[in-house]
């Protein structure tokens, strides 16, 4: 019964469930007090997670690593890193076990607070544990480098990530393209588009137009026209792209390249 109110998100009625079988005088084991915590997580209940798992240990029964995961779980979603760290160093002092989902919610609550500095040390610490970062780990930092406009150090992370035999996601690849992007970096953002396309990863309509247009606001019309046949020919098709370098063109007084690009949008839009 708990569980099945659990699953349908109603947590009070899986409480009054368990308080239920406690009057009773039935024993609740870790599952069911887990059980609880874990709705309370998904809810974005934090400190109702937290009152059950002091709940569960007052009564005498031994946490496990995914009743305390929860709870750290929901420290991550309300963005709470250092309730997040308390919780991991009473989940060390049980003599629990931390893992890579453990890591992955502290630096998942450092990225949540727009601490990226913070992020960046839990997954050097996760590592200097011996506990290999899967690629949730090395995304969660990436964009909290993004977030913090740290787009060189976003690119630290990707390069980690490659060298340690993790493939990178295309929303890793997308992260750090838009950074050097939006910093209207055109080398470092080419460099790693190219690798993305390369490596077959599916990279957005949004991350192709604005590197196209940090080409047109270097000055750079040729690359950014190669770069929008390439998104046409991946089927990616960008009206205010296309708009940008056809104007472009026409500044520098290049009016058949401006109608080139005019034409290849009318084609594209036909076909589509």
């Amino acid at each position: 019964m708990i569980s099945a109110c659990a699953k349908k998100a109603e947590t009070e009625r899986a409480e009054s469930w368990l308080e239920h079988m406690l009057d009773r005088g039935v024993e609740a084991d870790v599952v069911s007090y887990s059980t609880i915590i874990h709705a309370c997580a998904k809810a974005s209940d934090l400190s109702r997670a937290e009152w059950w798992l002091a709940r569960m240990i007052k009564d005498g029964v031994e946490a496990n690593n995914v009743t305390y995961n929860s709870v750290i779980n929901a420290c991550a979603r309300a963005g709470d890193p250092d309730r997040a760290e308390s919780w991991l160093k009473k989940m060390e002092g049980a003599g629990i076990c931390t893992g890579v989902l453990t890591y992955n919610s502290i630096i998942n609550a450092c990225a949540k607070a727009g601490d990226a500095s913070r992020a960046e040390s839990w997954l050097a610490k996760m590592q200097s544990q011996k506990v290999r970062p899967d690629t949730v780990s090395y995304s969660t930092v990436i964009h909290a480098c993004v977030r913090a406009s740290e787009a060189a150090r976003a690119e630290h992370w990707l390069k980690e990530m490659c060298a340690q035999g993790e493939p990178p996601s295309s929303f890793c690849y997308n992260s750090v393209i838009q950074a050097f992007a939006t910093a209207s970096n055109v080398t470092k953002a080419e460099f790693w588009l190219s690798k993305a396309v390369k490596a077959r990863s599916d990279v957005s309509g949004n991350c192709f137009s604005n590197f196209v247009n940090a080409c047109v606001r270097a000055g750079e019309l040729q690359k950014a026209d190669d770069w929008l046949a390439e998104m046409v020919q991946r089927g990616v098709v960008s009206g205010s792209s296309h708009n940008a370098v056809a104007a472009a063109w026409l500044r520098h007084g290049e009016h058949r390249r401006a109608d080139a690009v005019r034409r290849r949008l009318d084609v594209a839009g036909r076909s589509r």
